[in-house]
Formats: C-alpha cells, sequence, structure tokens
C-alpha cells in the first residue's frame, strides 16, 4: 500500500501534554533540525485573529489547516536534506484527529500521508499524568489525551509506520532513547 519511506525527517508523536515540544525542543538546543508543531501554531493564530477554524469551532476547516501546514512544513524540512529534523507530528496526526472527532474521511489528506513520507520509524510518547495540564490551545481531559494516543498509534501503524514507543522519563534520557534507535 505505501511506498518506501527513505525520508529523513523523523516524527516525535503522541497525545496531548506527553512532552513532545518539550523533548523537540531540547534536540534543537543540541544542535538539531527541527519542525514545531502546526496544530498548536493554527490554534494560537486563530484565537489571535478572531478566528473559528479551531477544534471546538469549524473542526473541518481547523483540520484542512492542519493539513496544509503539515504539508508546508513538510516541504521546508525536507530542504535541510539530508539532515535528520525531528518533527512535532505529522500528517498522520492530521487522520487521527478527524478520526477522533467524528469527521469523514479526507481524500486530499489520504493522498498527502501517501505522498509526503516521513523516517519509517515514529516514535511516540506515551500518555502521562503527571506532567498533564491544559491551557488555552490543550483543552482535552487526560481521559481524552489517552484515548488520542491509542487512536494515534492504530493511525500510524495504518499508515505504514514502525511506532517506537519512548519511555517516561527525563528530556534527557528521552532524546537518548531516540537518538540510540537512529544510531546518531
Amino acid at each position: 500500500m505505501q511506498t518506501p519511506i527513505t525520508s529523513n525527517l523523523v516524527v516525535i508523536t503522541g497525545g496531548p501534554g506527553v512532552g513532545k515540544t518539550t523533548l523537540i525542543d531540547h534536540l534543537h538546543e543540541r544542535g538539531f533540525d527541527t519542525s514545531p508543531e502546526v496544530a498548536r501554531a493554527i490554534i494560537e493564530d486563530q484565537q489571535e485573529r478572531g478566528g473559528n477554524a479551531l477544534p471546538w469551532g469549524d473542526n473541518d476547516a481547523y483540520a484542512g489547516l492542519m493539513c496544509r501546514r503539515s504539508i508546508r512544513a513538510w516541504q521546508e524540512a525536507i530542504q535541510c536534506h539530508p539532515r535528520t529534523v525531528f518533527c512535532d507530528r505529522g500528517l498522520p496526526d492530521t487522520l487521527a484527529h478527524r478520526r477522533l472527532s467524528g469527521l469523514p474521511e479526507d481524500q486530499g489528506l489520504m493522498n498527502a500521508i501517501r505522498t509526503y513520507r516521513y523516517h519509517r520509524v515514529a516514535f511516540v510518547l506515551p500518555p502521562w499524568s503527571e506532567i498533564y495540564k491544559t491551557d488555552s490551545a490543550r483543552t482535552q481531559s487526560f481521559s481524552e489525551a489517552v484515548r488520542t494516543y491509542v487512536v494515534l498509534c492504530r493511525t500510524y501503524h495504518e499508515c505504514g509506520y514502525e511506532l517506537v514507543e519512548i519511555r517516561k522519563g527525563p528530556v534527557e534520557q528521552r532524546a537518548a532513547q531516540i537518538l540510540s534507535r537512529l544510531k546518531m
């Protein structure tokens, strides 16, 4: 179903509030190229300008923005070739969001997932209640974060990626798990 994955773009995914951005920031501080999360940027942008393309507003428009901005982020990150780029989420996250929200399947998104491929191994951070907190952009309950994790794992597998779960722990240990797995 999927084409071989040879991309230098490495996805770090997981439900909300599991430490993805902290981990991405840490890798950036260590000198690695990174690509920030588009979903949070969309929410913050929409809130700032009074837009309604939000998960709790026009969710279909929000998911469409997620898809388009994820493609743009992929295109920008791939220009760093051949360096590894750690991505805070990927296009399959948009598919998982649509599934979690009960939105209909989007053929354009499915085509994008087949076209814009990441490294064959994606890293997933499990739910972690001790660090979970909500804010103006992260409004899900912890139980919703757990459900998101389950759907993300299933979605990434369906999209042809090998998922490696990163154990809970200090950010340095989490980064070491990823770098070791990638032999970096």
